[in-house]
């Protein structure tokens, strides 16, 4: 893609927000201060209780790329990002949360580096904890690359919704989003599907973690690890389920899956799986693809085949 601004085309960033006085400001800064000229910045607010229709009522008035509506009932976290999606008219829409912190050249890269024909792109997370952005962890160190089968998001996804961009011709192919489905995932599930998901590997967003990060709902509650176990198995398999109901299973990869999931439904947690364990060793390859090669490997994929054959989460 072309560096010349007189043809960079138009990004509209997707900004959804609720509840979020205490740390928007920090977010709509690093994306008003981004390097890629050609942006609008749609805000939509899922009927706030707390400062947050002010803070948006500011940034507008300062800022002319800055457009925000204000929902009249509370609709959810993705029936509002399917109004924001709806309401941007650029062709690329890159997705924001409202308690991150983007690099100043995060749209400039990801656009520079467009996977051609691809229609959504990610770039990589790392994180902070609340206010303490000194400390930021880079991304993982596990395998980043151009995603071409789905297996590469059921297992260890790598695709965060807060860093990725994605063409607005995708939107027919998801959109209705699935009640109890993360949008990203299904987003990126679609995509995979019609073209390869490209990747930029570098950390381009800073995930603000606390306490009340709807994406980490369930890792996060206060529940014993069997009951998160339980609730992580049926999310997955809610999550292929409809998948396949929607674009049955056709090839070895999908088909996989479908079995897979099969055997999960079979698991209670408590009891070890021998049927689920060599399902896992057999297809270790796809399962952990995530996983850099390294001394040993052989044993790391055996390790994590045991504990997923007992608790059939990753």
């Amino acid at each position: 893609m072309s560096n010349s601004d007189s043809i960079q085309p138009l990004v509209s960033v997707a900004l959804c927000t609720y509840n979020g006085e205490k740390f928007l400001r920090s977010q709509i800064d690093s994306i008003t201060a981004q390097t890629y000229p050609n942006l609008e910045i749609i805000i939509i607010d899922d009927a706030s209780s707390d400062s947050t229709s002010s803070i948006l009522e500011e940034y507008s008035r300062k800022d002319s790329r800055v457009k925000y509506h204000i929902n009249s009932a509370n609709i959810g976290y993705n029936k509002n990002f399917e109004k924001a999606f709806s309401l941007a008219s650029a062709d690329y829409i890159a997705i924001s949360d409202q308690d991150d912190i983007w690099e100043s050249n995060k749209i400039e890269l990801m656009m520079k580096d467009w996977l051609q024909g691809s229609l959504f792109t990610y770039s990589l997370s790392g994180n902070f904890f609340s206010d303490d952005f000194k400390n930021r962890e880079q991304a993982r160190p596990v395998k980043y690359r151009t995603i071409t089968q789905l297996h590469q998001l059921v297992f260890n996804s790598p695709v965060h919704g807060h860093a990725s961009i994605f063409k607005k011709e995708l939107l027919p192919y998801c959109i209705p989003f699935p009640a109890d489905i993360y949008y990203d995932w299904w987003m990126s599930m679609q995509a995979v599907k019609i073209a390869p998901v490209g990747c930029i590997p570098l950390t381009l967003t800073w995930h603000r973690v606390h306490k009340t990060n709807s994406s980490r709902s369930i890792q996060s509650c206060d529940i014993d690890n069997k009951e998160r176990n339980r609730l992580l198995r049926d999310q997955f398999i809610y999550g292929i389920e409809t998948f396949f109901r929607k674009l049955p299973a056709t090839s070895e990869d999908e088909k996989f899956l479908v079995s897979y999931t099969e055997l999960l439904k079979k698991m209670d947690g408590k009891r070890f799986s021998p049927a689920m364990f060599l399902y896992i060793m057999k297809h270790r390859r796809k399962i952990f693809h995530y996983k850099k090669n390294k001394p040993f490997l052989f044993m790391s994929h055996f390790k994590h085949a045991l504990r997923m054959a007992r608790t059939g989460v990753l």
